[in-house]
């Protein structure tokens, strides 16, 4: 199916990207996998197939990228792994709490702002090697330091019990300890800041707490904070007379269910950041689609249990379309639910989203819970317009029937409530649940007379109530708060290097830490997690950091260079089950489509004060590797006479790339450049060149012209692609820069990105570059490239590359629009300067 966006002139993504084309396509469904096999040295695509001429745009087949070199316990590739997606869950919060861990012994005794030791002698000075075996040292370390708070992760809202014996353990505790706490109500905890009410069941040994559903588009995890003290402790209230002898009634209640699927198994619909290209923070994940022509019905299934045989009900169906082909609103479309048409036909225009809202009779619901809904669209003869289905949510009237061991009942009106459905007569009630949350125990459990057993019991005022078998009691993934001292909302904090790190990643930060310590007066390193501890409630939340930055830029001291390390994927879910979003990702408008930036993420938009640079690494050892290249390259000092190699697409309506080149090599000429090797396809056999690694062994390697995440040139020309990338094996390791498109975007995935590739590559490549993560105008690029070189080979300057790449920003803000300050970024360490 296609994508169809916004063109605009002299994009260089586009190859044979003709005058007019009113949109860029791409299909969303995979190839079968029997023909996806991954490309192995300079075959085309690494994850995209070829761009072929499709209806009115241009559209490639999307094939299921090669997965990532990783531990086998980081593979989630299976469908059927993919169906355990809690237990997956669970997993994450669990490894994430170890890494946290592993860290924490280098943590204690120590600020993680470290003095600067430019006065060291070179006996006191380790090398790197010795700073990568301490920081592997460090990493098999576990802590037993206690701990007075711990963060309770859940999933589904539900009643949660964490036990005596796992708090203890999560927190470094003794059982005592934490039991005697718990009797003496000396314990607070709480959800999103918000006081949550809890319950000692001294019979079980165990804490009780209503865990409230959290579902964003980054996380399905809500984080409670358990702590000593009593600052925000609620206490449930015991209600413990006789059970009510009066009838109960099964009287229905209001209840709102919300339907999303996001796929990602190999054959279905995944994601679409084309139709989204003005909205940065839209959900572009989708459930299933409309193809005028081709797909013109959909349907879907909704499991509405427990229907009550009359009221009212409403659905609420959220499509976005995903072509703009003709004037005039080319999107229709209607729905029927079990067969039977509701609502009017919803009508729009473009790539808006649309709610088709419909009321129905429940009579409609059937009583079983499985109902069908259809989707159908309607189009003129000869037009092919696409809509999305994202979402639906239904509200309808509930009978009180457990489902899973459990129910939360909603707004209860007066009487006597009776709810059915259970299979245990161990059973658990909360009125209130998170507000003056009372346990019943005043309730009338007995057989329900058909095999199972229901709970009766008297209700006051209206109010929600929750009803769940002690089987069916959640158990939360539990991580210990490690303190932060001082806080990271402190405005004393000092840094000139800062390095932000996805917990796992702890020994690279400590390596690189360490490292730029010789250069920098305070290095500070900062756990993601502890981000998100103080700025989105523990909660996963890639806006916690640009929050966090915005504070970091009132500190008394504000960092020169920000490093960023671990990649980011556009599944942060892990939808797919790569398993390789670590630090999250924001991202960022374009004419064509959204793309990362980290100037975005770090709340700086193009115009950051500090040099910015991201370590896309997926596991600890690529990081200390790379900061053993980064140390030999620094180490190598400088060279005797600086060297380029400049290549060059063919020109064509994307740019003159043959000219912008030659322009460059005057200009890196009047900045000391002794020599400046051209390489011009189709004369000089680029590709074959790219892929030696003695075309490597410069000082600053360039490349102009199309391009993409996988390689430089088109699909066809493949002048370098990723996996060359990672094979070059050359000594003398260049800064490289990519005035192409997207050839820096490293979001995809299981994939990486050219750039990535490059740099993390331990025996070759580059030690750091500067390339776009979205789709690059080339008048525009030349202008910024110039003004980054400028800086960059300045001999009184003497700019880092993130230090230059930020300064060439700001001088060409008026002259390149501002989207291109945004997605061009730095790979690699920030801190790098040219030898």
């Amino acid at each position: 199916m296609i994508r169809f966006a916004r063109s605009r002139p002299g994009a260089r993504g586009l190859p044979g990207h003709p005058a007019g084309v009113a949109a860029l396509a791409a299909l969303l469904f995979a190839v079968p996998l029997a023909t996806s096999a991954a490309p192995s040295g300079d075959q085309p695509d690494a994850g995209w197939g070829r761009w072929e001429a499709l209806d009115q745009g241009l559209a490639g087949r999307r094939r299921v990228p090669p997965k990532l070199e990783q531990a086998v316990e980081e593979r989630r590739a299976d469908d059927t792994e993919l169906r355990h997606a809690e237990a997956r869950r669970l997993a994450k919060a669990l490894r994430r709490a170890e890494a946290r861990g592993k860290g924490d012994q280098r943590r204690r005794g120590r600020d993680s702002s470290q003095a600067s030791a430019a006065a060291r002698t070179s006996e006191e000075t380790a090398s790197t090697a010795t700073l990568m075996e301490a920081s592997l040292l460090g990493a098999a370390l576990t802590t037993t330091t206690p701990v007075t708070a711990a963060w309770l992760r859940t999933g589904a809202a539900g009643l949660s019990a964490v036990s005596v014996a796992d708090l203890a353990v999560g927190m470094g505790q003794t059982q005592a300890t934490i039991r005697n706490r718990a009797k003496g109500g000396t314990l607070s905890l709480t959800t999103g800041g918000q006081i949550t009410p809890w319950h000692f069941d001294v019979a079980n040994d165990q804490v009780l707490f209503a865990g409230t559903a959290y579902e964003t588009f980054y996380t399905d995890q809500n984080a409670h904070r358990i702590y000593f003290g009593t600052g925000k402790r609620r206490l449930m209230t015991v209600a413990s007379g006789a059970p009510t002898q009066a009838a109960g009634a099964q009287t229905p209640f209001r209840d709102s269910l919300h339907f999303e699927e996001e796929k990602g198994c190999a054959n279905c619909l995944k994601y679409d950041i084309v139709s989204v290209a003005s909205e940065p923070d839209a959900d572009y994940w989708f459930w299933d689609y409309l193809w005028g022509g081709y797909r013109d019905q959909i349907q879907v299934t909704l499991q509405v249990p427990n229907p009550a045989p009359s009221g009212s009900a409403q659905i609420r169906i959220r499509m976005r379309g995903w072509t703009n082909l003709v004037g005039g609103d080319e999107h229709q479309v209607s729905a029927e639910l079990n067969g039977a048409p509701i609502g009017s036909t919803l009508t729009w225009d473009g790539f808006a989203e649309a709610v088709l809202v419909a009321d129905l009779d429940q009579s409609l619901l059937r009583a079983d819970g499985n109902n069908t809904l259809t989707l159908r669209n309607a189009y003129a003869a000869g037009t092919h317009p696409g809509e999305y289905l994202d979402d639906v949510a239904i509200d309808y009237d509930r009978l009180p029937v457990a489902e899973g061991g459990g129910l939360w009942l909603h707004q209860v009106p007066a009487g006597v409530q009776t709810v059915t459905g259970l299979a245990s007569d161990a059973i658990l009630i909360v009125e209130s649940p998170t507000g003056n949350a009372v346990l019943r125990q005043d309730a009338r459990i007995e057989p329900d007379g058909a095999g199972g057993w229901q709970a009766t019991f008297a209700v006051g005022a209206a109010t929600d109530y929750l009803v769940v078998e002690r089987a069916a009691l959640a158990a939360p993934a539990i991580a210990p708060d490690y303190p932060v001292s001082p806080s990271l909302h402190d405005l004393t904090n000092q840094a000139d290097y800062l390095i932000v790190h996805a917990p796992e990643f702890a020994g690279t930060a400590q390596a690189l830490a360490a490292y730029r310590d010789l250069d920098y007066g305070i290095v500070k390193t900062v756990n993601l997690d502890d981000i998100y501890d103080h700025y989105s409630a523990g909660r996963e939340d890639p806006t916690a950091i640009t929050r966090f930055m915005d504070r970091v830029k009132q500190w008394s001291r504000v960092p020169a260079v920000v490093t960023l390390i671990g990649k980011g994927s556009l599944d942060h879910k892990d939808r797919m089950g790569y398993g390789d979003s670590f630090l999250p990702i924001l991202l960022t408008d374009t004419p064509w489509e959204l793309a990362p930036s980290d100037d975005r993420l770090l709340g700086s938009n193009g115009a950051a004060p500090f040099a910015i640079g991201r370590l896309p690494i997926t596991n600890d050892q690529e990081g200390l590797d790379y900061v053993a290249k980064l140390s030999a390259y620094e180490g190598s000092g400088p060279a005797a006479a600086r060297r380029a190699v400049l290549a060059a697409d063919n020109p064509d309506d994307g740019g003159d790339f043959h000219t912008n080149s030659d322009l460059l090599a005057e200009r890196l000429g009047g900045l000391g450049f002794s020599a400046v090797t051209k390489l011009y396809h189709p004369n000089d056999s680029v590709r074959t060149r790219l892929a030696e690694s003695a075309t490597w062994e410069t000082a600053y390697l360039s490349y102009d012209g199309h391009g993409s995440y996988a390689q430089v040139g088109n699909g066809s020309e493949n002048f370098i692609t990723a996996a060359s990338a990672a094979a070059l094996s050359n000594e003398v390791l260049p800064l490289f820069t990519a005035l192409t498109c997207a050839a820096g975007n490293d979001a995809n995935p299981g994939v990486r990105s050219l750039a990535a590739s490059l740099v993390l590559n331990p025996t070759g490549g580059a030690v750091a570059a500067v390339a776009p993560t979205g789709l690059s105008l080339d008048a525009e690029a030349q202008t910024l490239g110039n003004a980054l070189v400028d800086r960059l080979f300045d001999p009184a300057a003497s700019e880092t590359l993130g230090g230059a790449l930020a300064g060439a920003k700001v001088d060409t803000a008026g002259d390149v629009s501002a989207f291109m300050g945004r997605i061009y970024s730095v790979v690699g360490e920030p801190a790098v300067r040219a030898r």
